[in-house]
């Protein structure tokens, strides 16, 4: 299959280009649609995604730095193999970052910020089954954890995270559907409940939980496929 069959047109709308690009090479390559050994050309993509080069480059860059691309000299990049070993490797440090992220968040993050999440979460629950729960998940999830990090008061933590959370938005698209994520809802409401009492520890322990339940089921998942 050609490298770009699978990638949809970029347009400058969606948000800043040169990240769009990396997601959705990101995407590409967690789902097999750019797989494994597959000669990665900056220009065809480019052509196939309708913007221009640099944004892509950007992307090959970042996605290299993230050892999905691999890049030897003089020698166009080719995609690397992203094994269960990986997943593991990418949950265990999300489990120490954003453990540590949420008990710091405890006491600071804003009564207005956790009353918006968890009334988030309730419109999620009885909403499930309907068309498109599946996007609405992907962009609650993403703000939750996002709002935690943004309140840890660590800004380089935040990064971290956020670097981190960015391989795992590829796995949420690619390799989840609904009916295996309604449990994470009220793994999500324990993490809120520890962050409304203002528990450090309660709240380390319930976004550590979390992280490792859905390191288990990507790292199945990956070796299913593998």
């Amino acid at each position: 299959m050609p490298i770009t069959a699978a990638l949809p047109a970029a347009t400058e709308s969606e948000g800043r280009l040169s990240e769009r690009v990396y997601q959705s090479l990101l995407e590409a390559v967690l789902s097999g649609a750019l797989a494994p050994g597959e000669v990665v050309s900056e220009l065809s993509l480019a052509k196939a995604m309708k913007v221009s080069r640099t944004p892509v480059h950007d992307a090959v860059v970042q996605l290299t730095k993230d050892g999905l691309l691999r890049q030897e000299p003089n020698r166009r990049p080719v995609v690397a193999s992203f094994t269960a070993d990986d997943v593991r490797e990418v949950f265990e440090v999300r489990a120490v970052l954003e453990g540590e992220a949420a008990a710091l968040a405890a006491p600071r993050i804003d009564r207005p910020t956790l009353a918006e999440l968890r009334a988030t979460a309730d419109r999620l629950d009885r909403q499930w089954g309907r068309a498109g729960w599946l996007d609405r998940w992907a962009d609650f999830d993403e703000g939750f954890h996002a709002a935690v990090a943004r309140a840890c008061g660590n800004g380089r933590l935040c990064q971290e995270v956020t670097k981190y959370r960015t391989l795992h938005r590829g796995l949420n698209k690619t390799h989840t559907a609904a009916d295996v994520l309604r449990p994470a809802l009220a793994e999500h409401l324990r993490i809120l409940d520890a962050l409304d009492r203002r528990d450090p520890d309660a709240a380390r322990t319930a976004m550590t939980a979390h992280i490792r339940e859905w390191q288990a089921f990507f790292v199945n998942r990956r070796t299913q496929e593998t």
